[in-house]
């Protein structure tokens, strides 16, 4: 049974947060000349909301990344009340986004042929295809490098955050320069250097791709012509089955290669790619930090793999297996105070289906090792550069937790321990509410994330666990879109 351990916030404090009190200003005291203006602005009201917000992410929440849209053309900012409806907004708005009160930068892409509407015009979920939060460029205090030690910072706290687009460099007891292997040749993992507990390190996430934020798919990837659980198990690589947005069916059946390369090809334009396990593990930090949830995220037990759902807090999920069903005597839906529970920020701007639904793949394997993925050396990292995978240590185990990748959510949430399920046979599990714990292998060289909508317990946005199988009726995964600067 989990344990739920009271957070707390260990050395270096970050600044007080000040509630900052706006005057209204007379029209005739404002003085603006759009020629000269760096913003992409049009009007006083635009100027204004800009100020605004830059005045309050510099000052509470330390230089918080601008939401990067790309060229536009796609990527639409939008608002999403608590009761689900999604209005467009201006990108300069003040209200699209707050970090510091947890309310998250979402943008959606409208299905083809739908015209762009207005500022402020609400837009019916019929004509969404894809929906994304904002992960803006963060620096992160370590706390366990070494996954096998005991000890107060091994045990779950609040993971301490500073917003900032400067990667760090090593300066010893205060930052380290982020370990990043150029060539990828041995991978990334365990390639630890010189940083230390109670050290600052820049989230590699952001440094692969060169940028100061990334776009995550709201909810896992589902299959856009499905209307049952049966025909979303489909076998391809086609973008065009892409669809993330809520109470949709989750894509499963299909190999890492056809995932992998539908996210590839999904949007060029905006370097979409299949999720990375160092992005998951981004994510997932985020969200045990002040400026989300700061807990463990709901479970999505809906058994038909719908996405954006959330367990009743009445249906025991303390258990393995879970209790799953498909009604409202089970789980709601995104859009509701339970759904809510699911969410990473505990409101409805935050990222959903990371604990439960299905088994996410991520991309990131054992060097060189392509069992079961239908990939091959050809038509893998001869191909696709090294930013879009991570890669780890051959001749890894299930418990070579010192393989890590800083950052990605696996070791650094050790110590693990290895007992006996209700099942009776002997699993490995982790320190973070005894989520599922399991390295990658020479075998089983692909990690899987979150767990899936029947593994209760065990499933959380900590879980990880490693794979094999080319087609698998509980898998799917998860789309990032990472626009250049």
């Amino acid at each position: 049974m989990k344990k739920v351990i009271l957070a707390f916030i260990l050395g270096l404090s970050l600044s007080t947060i000040s509630v900052v009190a706006l005057s209204l200003c007379n029209a005739k005291d404002i003085e603006f000349n759009a020629s000269d203006a760096t913003w992409d602005i049009d009007t006083v009201s635009d100027a204004l909301n800009d100020l605004y917000r830059n005045k309050n992410t510099s000052d509470s929440c330390n230089n918080v990344a601008e939401p990067n849209l790309g060229d536009e053309t796609k990527l639409i900012p939008v608002i999403i009340s608590d009761d689900g409806t999604i209005t467009k907004v201006s990108k300069n708005n003040s209200d699209w986004y707050n970090y510091c009160e947890k309310k998250w930068a979402n943008a959606v892409i409208l299905n083809d042929g739908v015209p762009v509407p207005s500022d402020n015009q609400e837009i019916d979920m019929k004509n969404i295809e894809s929906m994304f939060v904002w992960v803006p460029k963060y620096k992160y205090k370590l706390w366990n490098v070494n996954p096998n030690s005991e000890g107060s910072l091994a045990k779950v706290h609040t993971i301490e955050i500073i917003f900032d687009t400067t990667d760090t460099i090593d300066k010893e007891g205060e930052s380290c320069k982020t370990p990043m292997n150029e060539d990828n040749s041995q991978g990334l993992s365990g390639d630890i250097k010189n940083c230390s507990n109670g050290e600052y390190m820049t989230h590699p996430a952001f440094i692969s791709f060169g940028v100061d934020g990334f776009w995550v798919g709201k909810f896992e990837t589902g299959h856009k012509t499905a209307t049952s659980t049966a025909q979303a198990q489909t076998n391809s690589n086609s973008s065009d089955l892409i669809v993330i947005k809520p109470s949709v069916f989750s894509w499963r059946y299909n190999t890492i290669k056809n995932m992998f390369e539908a996210a590839y090809n999904y949007e060029r334009d905006l370097d979409s790619h299949m999720m990375k396990n160092t992005e998951w593990g981004a994510v997932a930090y985020l969200s045990h930090s002040k400026y989300e949830i700061n807990r463990e995220v709901n479970v999505n037990n809906n058994s038909s793999y719908k996405t954006g759902y959330s367990a009743l807090p009445s249906t025991n999920q303390q258990t393995f297996p879970g209790i799953m069903g498909d009604d409202n005597a089970y789980n709601q839906q995104w859009d509701t105070n339970v759904g809510y529970l699911a969410s990473t920020t505990g409101n409805i701007s935050g990222v959903y289906d990371m604990s439960g639904g299905v088994s996410e793949y991520v991309a990131g394997y054992v060097v060189g090792n392509y069992s079961h993925s239908g990939f091959s050396k050809l038509t893998f990292d001869e191909i696709y550069t090294e930013k879009y995978y991570d890669s780890y240590k051959s001749g890894s185990s299930d418990t070579s937790y010192q393989n890590m990748i800083l950052g990605d959510a696996t070791g650094e949430i050790g110590p693990f321990q290895n007992f006996i399920t209700g099942k009776t046979d002997s699993n490995y599990f982790n320190n973070w509410y005894g989520d599922h714990a399991y390295f990658v292998n020479s075998t089983y060289s692909w990690f899987g994330r979150g767990g899936c909508n029947v593994h209760g317990v065990v499933a959380g946005q900590f879980n990880f666990g490693n794979r094999r199988v080319i087609n698998d009726d509980k898998s799917g995964s998860r789309l990032v879109l990472a626009p250049k600067n």
